[in-house]
């Protein structure tokens, strides 16, 4: 008798060597459409077969079965592959994206001690991170320049100290001593900050960042927008008045407002400016150690105001003014011809401020009063001698009460022994004998007689 053979009829099937295991049937024909859902099981005694399709769980078990080692080879080429490229460039491209997107608002800053070559400079902004979680940054050192000239030209450089960012936080540098690398885009920048309404602050500086465990590098590259000083506008000068003239040749005072528009706090030192009709220079102004915060500064102006150049152009003088004089005023323009800062010209202060005109509206009967008033409470002999009619501020109180013509012949008369005593106290005032020098008797008895007669007027 021939051998008998035992194995189940699949087993001894051609395809049967393709069998993983000795419970699995032959594997399916690529062919094969139909029974490519069923399973073969073996009956309980082995000799009988009964396919039926398998559940979705199954299918997967047995797959994960066959292929486990194909799928732990894969998972482990994937992870590979993703986890350098995560933490290598993900994480770093979402810190980036994250600071990109993040709020830096300038909250104050000052420019002090300026030199030619260097500023003490504070800085205190504040960034929002908009992360629930908390951000350590390393010290980064920080480039400040203007944008149009790129990083590369900026003109300075400061280290901001490292800090821990959570929610809305402060960054400082404060009295840093500070080169300036490049004058060209310094100067450019001062100029923003004078002369426009709003200017940005560019800063670039790189940086690590942690996030917990995770380490990346990041880069600060920002344009920080804020109000400036907007040319001074505003700008104003009071009390303004002449004044016997002093040692130094200053026969001119008063009061002069800077408004700063902006958060800065900025030293300018010592501003003297040229004192122009129309084209016409008639005299300088000085203030001095001027430091200009964030709101209205006033300063005491001194001045040198060249009268005999004023009667010679009269007549220019007045056509530069009729404009101003129609509503009472004289409209002077001022032009900065220098800025010292402890007897040193700051030369990039100086070049911005000479291109920007300050135009002071004074009023004349201000004007005409604060002269007066001063010029006879500065002459001793004179307030002496007007004791005896009730002294110096009865007279010029007295005169400026005065309400014109009196419809009595007594008022009338008191009027004119008023204006008399004007006149005569004018003209033998040694301040106002001084002032007109260079021009005949007749000449400065003329110009006092119109200006006490405009007085009692006002």
């Amino acid at each position: 008798m021939g051998e008998t053979d035992d194995r189940p009829a699949y087993l001894t099937a051609n395809n049967a060597k393709y069998s993983l295991g000795i419970h699995r049937g032959p594997l399916i024909s690529k062919n094969a459409d139909e029974g490519a859902g069923l399973a073969q099981v073996e009956s309980a005694g082995g000799m009988s077969l009964e396919t039926r399709k398998l559940k979705a769980k199954e299918k997967f078990q047995r797959h994960w079965k066959r292929f486990w080692c194909l799928h732990l080879f894969v998972t482990i080429i994937f992870l590979a592959i993703f986890l350098p490229v995560f933490f290598l460039v993900a994480i770093p491209a979402i810190s980036q994206m994250v600071v990109n997107k993040s709020d830096l608002v300038l909250v104050s800053a000052a420019v002090l001690n300026p030199r030619p070559d260097m500023i003490s400079l504070t800085l205190e902004s504040a960034i929002n991170l908009k992360l629930a979680l908390p951000v350590r940054i390393d010290p980064i050192n920080v480039d400040l320049f203007v944008r149009d000239a790129g990083a590369s030209n900026a003109w300075a450089n400061t280290t901001i100290d490292g800090k821990v960012i959570k929610g809305n936080t402060t960054l400082a540098v404060k009295d840093v001593e500070t080169p300036i690398s490049n004058q060209t885009t310094w100067v450019e920048y001062v100029h923003n900050v004078v002369n426009k309404k709003d200017t940005a602050l560019s800063i670039k500086g790189t940086t690590m960042s942690y996030l917990g465990v995770l380490k990346s590098k990041v880069t600060m590259d920002k344009d920080v927008v804020s109000p400036v000083l907007d040319q001074f506008k505003g700008f104003t000068v009071s009390d303004m008045g002449l004044v016997a003239k002093g040692d130094d040749g200053t026969n001119l005072q008063g009061n002069a407002t800077l408004p700063n528009h902006s958060l800065l706090t900025l030293d300018l030192g010592t501003i003297v400016l040229d004192v122009k009709s129309g084209n016409l220079t008639i005299g300088n102004a000085t203030l001095k150690d001027v430091t200009i915060y964030p709101g209205n500064n006033t300063f005491p102006l001194t001045g040198v105001l060249d009268i005999s150049k004023v009667i010679h152009n009269l007549g220019a003088v007045l056509a530069s003014q009729a404009s101003a004089l129609k509503t009472g005023n004289l409209a002077l323009d001022t032009i900065t011809t220098s800025i010292t800062w402890n007897g040193t010209l700051v030369p990039y202060y100086t070049k911005v401020m000479s291109g920007l005109t300050l135009t002071a509206n004074l009023g004349v009967a201000d004007l005409l009063k604060n002269s007066i008033h001063n010029l006879l409470s500065g002459n001793s002999s004179i307030t002496d001698a007007l004791h005896s009619v009730g002294g110096l501020s009865g007279l010029v109180g007295n005169l400026t009460d005065s309400q014109g013509a009196s419809d009595t012949a007594s008022a009338a008369l008191a009027e004119s022994s008023k204006l008399n005593d004007l006149k005569s106290k004018l003209k033998s005032n040694v301040a106002v004998r001084d002032m007109f020098k260079d021009h005949s008797v007749q000449k400065r008895d003329g110009i006092v007689d119109a200006l006490a007669g405009m007085y009692m007027k006002l």
